[in-house]
């Protein structure tokens, strides 16, 4: 069954809920629980142990919620016969929160906690394990005054420990692993909050692979620049779109480099010329510059930014960042 509401359908957990591959049951925790959770407080299912700690749903799939659950499919046994209540939560009890709910709603933010079922898929952790990596000390270069170095993903790092920025599965489109939200993202047609400011959206529920290790470089160089809110003093140079891209595209292809020793390919076309493939060659052939003898020659680095510029219009992107800073 697919999720249709837009306060469940961007997030691929719910949707596996929904699929019963697997079901939400008992001890589970998470962003994915949360939303169940206010889900059976919006229909008049109070969760008052679940909510004292933050002021908000807990994220912890525990006997209150199991309770609230059972209730809420009694409820729904009464017109319907053949509902199931055993404080699950599969197809059933999501396809009518999928119904019932229709306003995507946005929680507070609260500390990072692990999953139950596998206490490495935690977003958050795999993307700080991957800000911690020791080899990041290698990327460490200046770009149009701008210096990227092992210190600017450790202020990411403890920027997400400490829950100024937030990491959240989502389902993105099928060229894209990966957005940093600088700003909210908002419903274009209800103008409500999708995805909240400060936020790495993935793809994927964990980084297992160097392609998606490089990608989070590549984020965590734009939370850097967010962080810095370059562009923000109005005295000073915009800090276009064009320019944190390049940066961030030096940083993605060095630290690859690193990890591999050879250029990224797009997942979506192993053709050179098409895709991100140029931009990723590129991107490598500054990386090769930047680690071995040679200063970066501006030239190459000036081809990258002309590609990069290339395909941010090609995706009917404007010059501009929305980069003010990391609350």
């Amino acid at each position: 069954m697919r999720l249709t509401s837009p306060r469940f359908n961007w997030n691929m957990r719910l949707q596996q809920t929904a699929d019963n591959s697997p079901p939400m049951k008992f001890g589970d925790t998470g962003l994915y629980v949360r939303h169940v959770q206010q889900a059976l407080i919006d229909l008049k299912h109070p969760l008052p142990k679940s909510t004292a700690k933050y002021g908000s749903p807990d994220g912890d799939f525990g006997f209150e919620t199991k309770g609230a659950v059972i209730d809420f499919q009694r409820k729904q046994r009464k017109s319907d016969p053949d509902f199931g209540v055993d404080g699950i939560v599969g197809e059933q009890t999501m396809g009518v929160f999928d119904k019932l709910l229709r306003t995507p709603v946005t929680l507070a933010r609260i500390p990072t906690m692990g999953d139950a079922t596998d206490p490495n898929a935690n977003l958050a952790q795999s993307i700080i394990s991957v800000l911690d990596h020791p080899r990041l000390a290698d990327v460490n270069f200046i770009v149009q005054g701008t210096h990227i170095s092992r210190s600017s993903f450790q202020e990411v790092r403890d920027a997400i420990q400490i829950g100024d920025i937030t990491a959240e599965q989502h389902v993105l489109p099928p060229n894209v692993s990966a957005v940093y939200f600088a700003r909210d993202a908002l419903n274009k047609f209800t103008g409500d909050v999708i995805v909240g400011a400060n936020t790495f959206a993935m793809s994927v529920p964990r980084i297992t692979t160097d392609h998606e290790r490089a990608v989070v470089v590549h984020e965590a160089t734009h939370a850097f620049c967010d962080i810095r809110a370059f562009g923000s003093n109005p005295s000073g140079p915009a800090f276009s779109r064009d320019k944190s891209e390049t940066i961030a595209h030096v940083a993605q292809g060095t630290f690859h480099h690193i990890l591999t020793g050879g250029a990224q390919t797009d997942p979506q076309t192993s053709v050179a010329t098409q895709g991100l493939n140029p931009i990723f060659l590129k991107a490598d052939e500054v990386a090769r510059q930047l680690l071995g003898t040679k200063a970066i020659q501006t030239q190459t680095l000036n081809e990258l930014a002309t590609l990069v510029r290339t395909n941010r219009v090609a995706l009917g992107q404007n010059n501009r960042t929305n980069f003010d800073g990391v609350a």
